[in-house]
């Protein structure tokens, strides 16, 4: 009966509960050049995970420039996202003071090209 009852206990003790947020919906991940030529290469997702140990969760710029250049990456030339979905997802663990924020992109990854083509006005 103890058996029984300290392996429940240990397995609600770890149990961990996720919450997700929406961040931001861009249209564009960074700055493209007036006159380019947009190349869409692919569907990307990208994340990147920090986790905390007896503190409060923070959100850094940190952790969204990682989770950008992990998406980016798995594209080759891609420059930047587009009409991109940004998510993070906060983990803990009740019980034990463990916290792990993930910050999630997915969006088009596309290649820029700068076109030779004078600006008109």
């Amino acid at each position: 009966m103890i058996r029984t009852f300290l392996l429940c206990f240990t397995i609600l003790s770890i149990t961990g509960c996720t919450t997700t947020y929406l961040v931001k919906i861009t249209p564009k991940s960074h700055f493209d050049y007036p006159n380019s030529n947009i190349e869409q290469l692919g569907y990307v997702t990208g994340q990147a995970s920090d986790t905390h140990f007896f503190s409060a969760p923070t959100v850094t710029s940190t952790l969204e420039y990682d989770a950008l250049a992990d998406a980016l990456a798995k594209k080759a030339g891609a420059d930047m996202l587009v009409n991109s979905y940004h998510v993070i997802d906060i983990t803990s663990i009740p019980l034990l003071p463990i916290t792990t924020i993930t910050y999630k992109v997915d969006g088009t990854a596309v290649k820029m090209k700068v076109s030779d083509k004078p600006l008109s006005r």
